[in-house]
């Protein structure tokens, strides 16, 4: 009965710091592919939307004519693309998320997300001139005038659009810190 009274209390204070640890690393974990999912279902909206809207938006959108019909048709071919790949990117991280992991792993693609991440800023960026040149473009020459604004400002919208999204997630991601080997992980609010 001594030993007992002795042990218990001895079991415990080795017991509860790895359970600790490990609920600890569970929720950073969560949190990791928590932010993955809101930043996709924020993509999915905005996609959603154009998609919804664009149609709406002009009663030509597959034979277009003017500048307006021009920005419309672009949005929606272009959130055709975002909803594929905002719904691939949901199927992906549901299945990852379930994978065995560990915090190295989780480390490795944060990182991994983070470059990814800015490596869409450049393009978001590519797209924004694209759709300056072609704005511009459009001044110089008559017979595209329409298409080369209208397809100028949907690029330049879309660009932007994307640019705002990719620097929320990528913050959001900076916030997650994970230190590799050393099994700890924080989130700065």
């Amino acid at each position: 009965m001594k030993y007992i009274k002795f042990l218990v209390p001895l079991t415990m204070v080795f017991y509860l710091p790895l359970t600790l640890k490990s609920q600890d690393s569970t929720s950073i974990h969560d949190l990791f592919y928590k932010k993955q999912q809101q930043s996709l279902s924020l993509l999915s909206g905005w996609s959603v939307g154009n998609l919804v809207y664009s149609p709406l938006a002009t009663k030509n959108l597959f034979s277009p004519e003017s500048t307006t019909e021009h920005f419309h048709q672009m949005n929606f071919s272009w959130n055709l693309l975002n909803v594929g790949i905002a719904g691939l990117g949901h199927v992906i991280v549901n299945k990852d998320s379930k994978k065995p992991w560990d915090m190295n792993t989780l480390y490795y693609k944060k990182k991994k997300a983070e470059k990814s991440i800015i490596i869409n800023m450049g393009l978001d960026l590519a797209y924004m001139v694209t759709g300056l040149l072609l704005k511009n473009n459009a001044q110089k020459n008559n017979s595209e005038y329409s298409m080369n604004k209208g397809y100028g400002n949907s690029l330049i919208l879309q660009g932007g659009y994307l640019l705002f999204y990719d620097a929320i997630f990528l913050m959001k991601l900076k916030k997650i810190l994970i230190k590799k080997k050393a099994n700890k992980v924080e989130e700065y609010k």
